[in-house]
């Protein structure tokens, strides 16, 4: 203890001379783990401990971030009665140049705007890409144009660049960057780019500097100098009288020949301290010229984490350094590993463990890359009714309103999918403002259904009239204000961004009042504050923009409401913080978690530059991607280096195994080859510390032992059993009684996809009604033009999908010549009785009823009748017919019976199956080989008598064709947990 006062004394004595004249630039670091804000107040309050008040007003301290700055007022406040220094962002440093003539800068929007029209052009030029793409494109030029400025590279630079590929696709990437050439050319000398004008103005603070340097402190702290334009801004501080650098996550314990080889090698700039050896190299400096502040809450872990950091070529120091770290469980003991099976426990496990600490009385955080997992955290937090702090917020797309604004542009000026118009008309939003919200949503219900039964695959007034039809008064108007919505959605507004925006809030406003109700709840919360904030920016912003279709702003829209986050700040616990790795970096809490510790996550991999190679970003003096990896590396170091850390991960993500980040993997593998300091066994205790969050993570939602399900053959009461089938249930009924149970007893029906696609049920409905409307009593020959005509018409109808219908078009014109063939000869033979012939048989010596419809019947010229049945799928084999599938035999009873309308009881000679799939065939049934139409009667009543009692059972899938082939009601007979070879005994349903 009497050590760390002397020590902690030896510092402070050290940050009295913080303003002192010295040979050489002022820099201190504060080591992984410290508290920095608090760090650096303290030793700012103690070098001001004895001077006038007004002296500490005088001080200037620039942060990188809004949040440090609020931390470092905070603790400034707490200190007691004092005079504020001035703490501004790094960015603002402008304000120190007091009657500088810098032109203003171009708001981001504005300059997207004016990029995009300038991709726009290009494309409409060389046609290189779709001009959906602009605003995409526009995005990344103006990600580079920022870089070019940060590195003070002349945008000129581009074309002396040297390509030589024999694609050419540099080349054309060259000549698509002449954009940035042409848009800085246009920028006037009365405005200029955000990122330039930082640039300049540094050089106009440095120049001024020379001149007249500052008499009153000025502290650049907590930036890592890894932008050129802040970094220039970090060199001219710490050389002036009274400037100095404080610099984060500094590493006092890496070797002196491996920071050497840091300054020197450029190729290391994926290790953590990468940053900061370049800017020392870039200043002048030496190591040994960084002063250390504060210090870190546990030294030895500081030492191993430096350890297992270290390049890859020189990893056999673990060998020679690693004996002498001494017993590891030691700087492991705030440490705990926690290893999930996937994303979802990792979530509930960290929010466990946010949850006991809190219990505890500790302030806690997250940090996390992963926006994802912070969200699934925050959201298993709520059932203890915890709100986090989180630092970056919600994506203004992501919010209510937000995602509301974007369902209303997904239906303006383009056909009108049904899942794009549900997923709007059920948003909490739709309709709020009326007083009718609750019918609203049984309407939407109503219609869903109507429209899955239908194949609606895209609404129209027309739908929704037929949905109104003989309907009550409620449901016609409510019909009528979504018609009339719809109606004014689809009429394109100018081709002017303000004429769209305008065009979509109104619109937007309209669906959320309803019939008779007012918008406003749609703007009065936090997020909707927000939402309307940047949607009037957008507005200010909108004459610089090109001429734009609505698809085209739907796109500017959506990406400007991804660039600003929603930061609600009613309800949130201070004491619960949800960080991003920047928002950590000068940020401390009792107990930390690192989540999402896995390669992709942490580091995430550098994305592609489309514009530049590695050697072209060399050559032109850019940052290279491991930049990005080097900085998430000092991240996890000052992250790691706190007093109480949680290191998490997922084993597994939604689509397959992960890896572990690779500085856990590197912590791991050390741990695990020091075995003579304990070192597996550290490890050890590190996991079952974390285990520990994943067993109470599990107790949450515990999960029953299920037990497989028995195969079932519920017997309901006789009088609740079907008396009527159809004739093709009567092959259900053979192969699988259940889904007969499910359907006429339960009253189930299987619901259409929400968005209707071409099946092979579909298919059928609109061959049949070709067959229907070209064989019709009378008609004699065929030609092709007929079949054609008439397909087309039916397509266009009950089709709407135009590459299916030129599918199955074509499909049709290739088997024309057979269908006329097949007229011809049975034309010959006799004349078509009647199409779609209804009729009810009564099983004779049954209650029981048998309805059905003959696709065509045909008067054959001895009299007798001919029945046909169409397939567009598969014709019986003679076997299936024998046994299963019976519909013509028993169509031909009814015939003969004469209950078909239209049709007198007349003995049958023929039954002809007639294929239409893309090979046409036709079968006969032999009806004295393939089926004896006296017995049919006697069978189908012992089949039939067979249910008419409660000794019978509906059992699933009895005899199916397949094992692999799917019934409509599997899922609900919980077919899986058993199979075919199982018995089943009748289960009494009541």
């Amino acid at each position: 203890m009497t050590l760390e006062i002397l020590r902690d004394f030896e510092l402070r004595k050290e940050c009295f001379k913080m303003f002192e004249p010295i040979a050489g630039p002022r820099i201190f670091g504060v080591p992984p783990g410290a508290d920095f804000p608090k760090a650096l107040v303290n030793e700012i309050l103690a070098v001001y401990k004895n001077r006038p008040p007004e002296d500490l007003a005088r001080a200037r301290i620039l942060v990188n971030t809004r949040r440090m700055q609020r931390r470092l007022r905070s603790l400034f406040c707490k200190a007691g009665p004092l005079l504020l220094p001035k703490i501004a962002l790094v960015t603002d440093f402008d304000q120190m140049l007091s009657g500088a003539d810098l032109p203003a800068a171009v708001t981001p929007l504005r300059r997207k705007l004016e990029m995009t029209r300038l991709v726009a052009e290009r494309i409409e030029f060389d046609q290189h890409a779709p001009r959906s793409a602009a605003v995409d494109l526009a995005e990344s030029l103006a990600f580079l144009l920022d870089e070019l400025h940060g590195e003070a590279v002349p945008p000129e630079k581009l074309s002396e660049l040297k390509v030589e590929d024999e694609s050419g696709y540099w080349e054309r990437s060259l000549a698509f960057l002449r954009i940035v050439k042409t848009y800085v050319d246009q920028v006037s000398d009365e405005r200029v780019d955000a990122e330039a004008r930082r640039r300049a103005a540094v050089n106009m603070l440095i120049d001024r500097w020379q001149q007249s340097p500052p008499k009153d402190p000025v502290i650049v702290a907590g930036s890592t100098g890894s932008r050129g334009t802040t970094a220039l801004l970090m060199k001219a501080v710490a050389k002036t009288e009274n400037g100095a650098v404080v610099l984060p996550g500094f590493d006092f314990d890496l070797r002196q020949d491996v920071w050497n080889e840091l300054m020197q090698a450029r190729h290391l700039e994926d290790h953590p301290q990468y940053r900061f050896a370049a800017f020392l190299a870039k200043i002048g400096a030496a190591r040994a010229d960084v002063r250390q502040l504060g210090t870190a809450p546990d030294p030895d872990r500081n030492t191993l984490i430096s350890l297992s950091l270290r390049p890859a070529k020189v990893t056999d120091q673990w060998l020679s350094e690693g004996p002498g770290l001494g017993d590891l469980t030691r700087p492991t003991s705030g440490l705990a590993l926690m290893e999930a099976a996937q994303p979802k426990e990792e979530a509930v496990a960290i929010a466990v463990a946010l949850k006991e600490a809190i219990h505890d009385g500790k302030k806690v955080a997250l940090i996390t890359p992963d926006g994802t997992l912070g969200r699934r955290v925050s959201a298993a937090l709520a059932r203890w009714n915890i709100r986090a702090d989180e630092s970056s917020g919600v994506p203004l797309s992501l919010t209510p309103p937000g995602r509301f604004l974007r369902h209303v542009a997904n239906l303006i000026n383009g056909p009108i999918r049904l899942d794009v118009l549900l997923s709007l008309l059920k948003h909490p939003y739709c309709n709020s403002g009326s007083d009718n919200r609750g019918s609203h949503i049984l309407h939407t219900n109503a219609f869903e259904i109507f429209c899955r039964e239908r194949y609606v695959a895209e609404v129209d007034r027309d739908a929704l009239e037929q949905f109104a039809e003989r309907a009550d008064k409620d449901r016609v108007n409510w019909a009528t204000w979504l018609a009339d919505l719809l109606d004014e959605g689809h009429q394109a507004p100018a081709p002017k961004l303000n004429a769209c925006l305008s065009h979509h809030i109104a619109l937007a406003e309209a669906f959320a009042a309803g019939e008779n109700g007012s918008p406003d709840l749609l703007w009065q919360r936090e997020d909707g504050e927000d939402v309307i904030a940047q949607i009037e920016s957008f507005r200010g912003e909108a004459d610089f923009s090109a001429p734009v279709s609505f698809p085209e702003y739907a796109r500017l829209i959506e990406r400007a409401l991804m660039a600003e986050n929603s930061r609600p700040q009613q309800g949130v616990r201070p004491d619960v913080m949800i960080w991003g790795t920047l928002e950590a970096r000068v940020q401390g809490a009792d107990l930390v978690i690192l989540g999402g510790l896995n390669e992709g996550t942490w580091p995430e991999q550098p994305a592609p530059d489309p514009w530049l190679s590695r050697t072209m970003r060399r050559d032109l003096g850019l940052l290279l991607p491991e930049r990005q990896i080097g900085l998430s590396a000092h991240d996890y170091q000052q992250a790691v280096a706190a007093k109480e850390v949680i290191l998490s991960r997922a084993k597994r993500n939604d689509e397959q195994e992960t890896v572990p980040s690779r500085w856990l993997n590197r912590l791991v593998n050390l741990l695990k080859g020091l075995k003579e300091n304990q070192g597996p066994e550290a490890l050890q205790a590190m996991q079952d510390k974390g285990n520990r969050f994943i067993l109470m993570a599990a107790t949450l939602d515990p999960s029953e032992l299920a037990m497989p399900a028995k195969r079932p053959a519920p017997s309901p009461p006789v009088n609740a059993r079907p008396k009527t089938l159809s004739v093709t249930a009567v092959r259900t009924l053979v192969r699988d009684p259940y889904a007969i149970y499910a359907k006429e007893v339960l009253r189930l029906k299987p619901l259409s996809p929400l968005f209707p696609k071409a099946d092979p049920r579909l298919k059928g409905i609109v061959f049949h009604a070709v067959m229907e409307k070209l064989f019709r009593p009378g008609a004699r020959s065929l030609t092709g033009e007929q079949i054609k005509t008439v397909t087309a018409a039916l397509l266009e109808r009950h089709v709407p999908w135009p590459h299916v219908r030129a599918h199955w078009m074509g499909h049709l014109s290739e088997i024309c010549d057979q269908l006329i063939a097949f007229q011809a000869d049975w034309a010959a033979r006799g004349e078509i009785l009647k199409v779609e012939a209804e009729g009810m048989y009564g099983v004779p010596g049954t209650r029981f009823n048998i309805k059905g419809t003959a696709d065509r019947i045909d008067r054959a010229r001895d009299g007798s009748l001919v029945i046909f049945d169409y397939k567009t799928g598969k014709i019986p084999t003679k076997k299936e017919i024998k046994i299963f599938d019976r519909q013509l035999s028993i169509e031909a009873v009814m015939a003969e019976a004469g209950v078909f309308k239209g049709v007198p009881p007349t003995p049958v000679s023929g039954l002809h199956h007639v294929g239409i799939g893309r090979t046409p065939s036709q079968q006969s049934i032999d009806l004295e080989k393939d089926t004896d139409l006296v017995t049919i009667p006697k069978e189908l009543a012992t089949l039939l008598l067979r249910y008419d009692s409660e000794e019978q059972g509906y059992i699933s899938r009895r005899i199916m064709e397949k094992s692999k082939f799917g019934g409509d009601y599997d899922h609900l007979a919980r077919f899986g947990e058993w199979d075919e070879t199982q018995s089943s005994v009748a289960e009494r349903v009541r």
